[in-house]
């Protein structure tokens, strides 16, 4: 994403010089790695939360694995409890259709996994781009318009080649 920052010292005629040289930070490589990151764990979100008697709690799982990778993007370190936190501080609507995966009905379940993960992923997105500021209501539009564009596109990601794809260690047992 970037070179990392340090000092250089070199030098030059009979004085001590100093080269700085400056960490950049891609933006735009950054969001378009976290928002791969959001649309592989929706299009994941779809396939998991019909596993019948796990599914929502495979789904929540799935979401904190979320979480921890984005927070890897912006070079955070979130652990399980934190991302655990998180989803809560997320407040009754999230928490809300998270629940509602719960009845086993695929045509319910599938559009509320993918919608929530996919906006649970650009809320986290924004608060880490913005610095995790603890007041997270800033948020709820930003969660809004993504639930209804996943679910709007619930299409694009049942589609996501990638869905069956892991990110990365899934056989990690969370605390």
């Amino acid at each position: 994403m970037g070179e990392l920052l340090y000092d250089k010292y070199f030098l030059r005629g009979d004085k001590m010089e100093e080269e700085l040289k400056i960490t950049l930070i891609d933006d735009k490589a950054r969001h378009e790695e976290a928002e791969a990151i959001c649309k592989w764990a929706a299009a994941r979100a779809g396939v998991i939360v019909v596993a019948p008697l796990v599914g929502t709690m495979a789904l929540v799982a799935n979401q904190v694995y979320m979480i921890i990778k984005l927070g890897k993007v912006y070079e955070e370190e979130i652990s399980e409890s934190m991302a655990v936190s998180l989803l809560g501080s997320l407040g009754t609507v999230f928490l809300g259709q998270t629940l509602a995966t719960l009845i086993p009905f695929a045509p319910l379940q599938i559009p509320v996994a993918v919608g929530t993960t996919y906006g649970l992923g650009k809320v986290v997105t924004e608060w880490l781009r913005t610095g995790k500021p603890k007041d997270l209501s800033a948020f709820k539009n930003v969660y809004d318009s993504a639930v209804k564009e996943a679910k709007k596109n619930i299409d694009l990601f049942k589609n996501n080649p990638d869905k069956e794809k892991p990110l990365g260690d899934e056989d990690k047992k969370f605390n």
